[in-house]
């Protein structure tokens, strides 16, 4: 007797994958959400009779081959028509469903066939009616495509369908036997674990099988990238399982591509997808998604079918070079084509944003259930200010006027609904004339209803006017508006709305999130399977987790895998770096930084809580001995790299880098061996004193009675942290962190120092640091 395989499908995932077609366009992806589209359905829904059904499940057994599918589904609606139903499938859309030109889309039509099908041998019926319901989504008309359906012709169609289809399915399952039996046999790729690394490992093996949430303060050299993912893969144990390892740096996606590529030459067999920003891997020199305009846009969905087939079967790796590589093979689009690949990997590695941010999160991981998304963040301690400002939008009144300008020929016009917008923010304009920043509990109604008439006018002008020159440009402020509108949904006690002029006297108008973790929990708690936060400097621990996820989740603390003696910690005690201080303390700063660098040569840091104080030392610092190398502000990815290189080259002197704390260079870096020699940490890193923080210490002072301390204190000592952590990298790295500023000396601080801070020398006056450098590199020279 033969044992059929068993396989449980959804409808909606073989017509997307046999019958989409036609171009990609702006209006293609992630621009309907969730929400609009549900809202959309409902409004449908709700207009029909008692007799009528909505969102009926329906599900099949199809037996082909060596194969037993479940075939599932969701109808959006049976409607009672005389002694029949009618099968009702809705698609919303912001297309002009009026225009001459539309028509219905292959695939909502290959899905309307299938539930007719599925429906009639349940039912047993031999006909039926059905349609496609197409409402726009900007004045919610709707426009029906009617079709009658035949069992014996539909007979054929799903037959040929999912002989198609299973061609493909025994590619996955030809895949997820070899990953499954390369998981159980998997080994840890080294002969030894670190300190902690175990630890590590069974806490978020265990988060995972347990669903929960998991805070791990996970020092420098423990392998904390490796752990989480070597016990989440090993946790694996359904096809529906996806790991998406987030991090808020380029750094963190290529050592966990590393990680991945180590397990996979000890056997593992598994996909990891790489996905990069829209921008930055456009193949246009400016990005234009019009597919009359963009190549790989035009008959996207047409060639997407073969170009996934192609990487799945050849690739397991699928980085930003290899699928831009497929992309041009196959001309399409490399970031949807990445978004769409997604669906078939078992790694996802992205930034926060398309697990945690409500406008560009990726729908179908984490609005729909089809799928158990494991979350690992990494460099976790970025999570709070990340989170504020993904629930945050702003607006900016030049972008009215520049919409104004390149929207002047379109038909509609849309200049009438602009000129409300503006008509609508002299409110504010008017009242800046005595101030010059204004934050009101919620946004002007007038302001707020004038917005979302213009996104109606323009939606409906494009539609009019799909070739029109501009529209590309157009697009991207509708969208700023968009969300801006679409952020405003979230709008409550945790907002407040700023108004004010940047230095070019523009108006923002920004809906300013203070705490977004009632909105990060509901994704931890109802759209996850088990997350894990990790960073070395989630201190202190309550802080994090009461701003991340309201203080729901496990704390595991790891020591750090290095002697604490390598470090020597000097607490130079008698320098003020406050700002009414710093031009008195300037000369004392510069002789500390010289005295540091001179001890040893080597490679050194300076981290400065600002450019403004950088700046200043950079003046006054005579070089005649040092290589002095300054971070600018306007520095890039490729001005970074020959910094980095720099470092790593051989040199006849000493190299001074002037660094801003909490910048590129400060962390996600691993300045290994003979790379660094020692940080100096000029100042405490307070953020600015300024209006918006604090808006944030006036907020934590009423919920948390810590005002200062969360605003303040916690994300300053946060970068300092983060400097120190540059010196130590490895068990033969050996160095110096000198943190100027008589605060660091005081009890209020020092209750903020990790646990590998115990050992520290406090220090007074340039002899006794001459003193205690030249004994510290007599004992451990490099």
């Amino acid at each position: 007797m033969i044992t059929l395989k068993e396989f449980r499908i959804a409808v909606r995932d073989i017509v997307s994958f046999l019958y989409a077609s036609g171009d990609l366009s702006s209006e293609t992806f992630q621009n309907v959400s969730a929400l609009e589209g549900t809202k959309a359905h409902q409004y449908v829904q709700s207009h029909y009779t008692s007799e009528d059904q909505s969102e009926i499940s329906i599900s099949l057994m199809y037996e082909k081959n060596d194969y037993l599918l479940y075939l599932n589904g969701r109808m959006d609606g049976l409607i009672r028509q005389e002694n029949i139903y009618v099968l009702d499938e809705i698609k919303s859309t912001r297309k002009n469903i009026f225009d001459e030109t539309f028509t219905y889309n292959l695939e909502h039509l290959a899905q309307l066939k299938f539930y007719a099908y599925m429906y009639m041998k349940n039912e047993q019926l031999t006909d039926m009616e059905g349609r496609i319901t197409y409402i726009q989504i900007s004045d919610y008309k709707t426009r029906y495509f009617n079709f009658t359906f035949y069992l014996r012709d539909l007979e054929a169609f799903i037959n040929d369908s999912i002989e198609e289809y299973l061609e493909w399915i025994s590619i996955i399952e030809h895949y997820q036997r070899q990953k499954f039996d390369s998981i159980e046999t998997l080994s840890f790729p080294f002969d030894t674990y670190r300190r902690g690394q175990r630890e590590m490992m069974a806490a978020v093996y265990q988060t995972i099988k347990d669903k929960d949430i998991l805070y791990a303060i996970a020092p420098t050299g423990i392998g904390k990238t490796m752990a989480s993912l070597f016990s989440s893969i090993k946790a694996l144990d359904n096809d529906r399982q996806k790991i998406f390892y987030t991090t808020a740096k380029t750094q963190g996606k290529t050592i966990a591509l590393d990680a991945i590529n180590l397990l996979k030459d000890k056997g593992l067999t598994i996909k990891a997808l790489e996905i990069t920003a829209k921008d930055t891997t456009c193949f246009l020199e400016k990005r234009n998604c019009d597919p009359n305009v963009c190549p790989f846009a035009k008959g996207f969905f047409d060639r997407l079918k073969d170009a996934t087939i192609d990487i799945f079967s050849n690739e397991d790796i699928l980085d930003r070079q290899t699928i831009e590589s497929y992309a041009k093979k196959h001309e399409i689009c490399p970031f949807e084509y990445s978004l769409y690949v997604s669906y078939f990997v078992d790694i996802i590695i992205c930034d926060y944003n398309y697990v945690f941010d409500p406008r560009v999160h990726l729908v179908r991981y984490f609005d729909e259930f089809n799928y158990q998304p494991l979350l690992l963040v990494d460099e976790a301690h970025n999570m709070i200010q990340r989170s504020r400002d993904m629930y945050s939008a702003t607006i900016f009144k030049s972008d009215l006027i520049k919409l104004r300008r390149l929207g002047s020929k379109l038909k509609p016009s849309i200049k009438h609904a602009i000129k409300k917008v503006l008509d609508a923010l002299t409110v504010y304009e008017d009242r800046l004339t005595y101030a010059y920043f204004l934050s009101d509990k919620d946004i002007d109604e007038t302001v707020y209803d004038t917005i979302r008439n213009l996104l109606t006018k323009i939606e409906n002008s494009l539609k009019e006017n799909s070739k029109y020159n501009n529209k590309t440009q157009i697009l991207d402020i509708y969208f700023t508006f968009l969300a801006f509108v679409k952020i405003y949904e979230y709008y409550g006690e945790t907002y407040l709305t700023n108004i004010y002029k940047d230095r070019d006297e523009d108006l923002i108008v920004e809906l300013r999130c203070l705490d977004a973790s009632k909105y990060i929990l509901d994704t931890l708690e109802n759209k996850a399977y088990g997350s894990t936060f990790f960073s070395a400097t989630l201190h202190p621990i309550e802080y994090y987790k009461k701003l991340i996820s309201q203080d729901v989740g496990e704390t595991l603390k790891i020591k750090s895998p290095f002697p604490p003696e390598h470090l020597n910690l000097v607490l130079y005690n008698s320098v003020s770096t406050r700002y009414k201080d710093r031009d008195n303390s300037l000369d004392e700063v510069i002789k500390i930084i010289k005295e540091t660098v001179q001890a040893k040569k080597g490679n050194y840091i300076a981290f400065f809580p600002s450019y403004q104080y950088l700046n200043q030392v950079y003046e006054k610092l005579s070089s005649d001995d040092i290589e002095i190398m300054l971070q600018e502000k306007d520095m890039g990815h490729f001005e970074r790299h020959q910094t980095i290189d720099t470092f790593r080259s051989n040199s006849e002197t000493s190299r001074l880098g002037l660094f801003v704390m909490g910048g590129m260079f400060s962390e996600g870096i691993d300045y290994i061996g003979d790379m660094l020699s020692g940080v100096i940490v000029v100042g405490v890193g307070l953020p600015m004193i300024n209006e918006l923080n604090n808006q944030l210490k006036d907020y934590y002072d009423q919920a948390f009675n810590k005002g200062f301390d969360y605003a303040y204190q916690y994300p300053g000592m946060n970068k300092v942290i983060q400097a120190v952590g540059r010196v130590i990298r490895t068990e033969n790295d050996k160095g110096v962190a000198i943190l100027i500023d008589d605060r660091f000396d005081t009890s209020y601080y020092r209750k903020l120092f990790p646990i590998e801070w115990k050992s520290y020398n406090r220090i007074s006056s340039i002899k006794n640091l001459k003193k205690a450098l030249s004994e510290f590199w007599k004992i451990n020279q490099k």
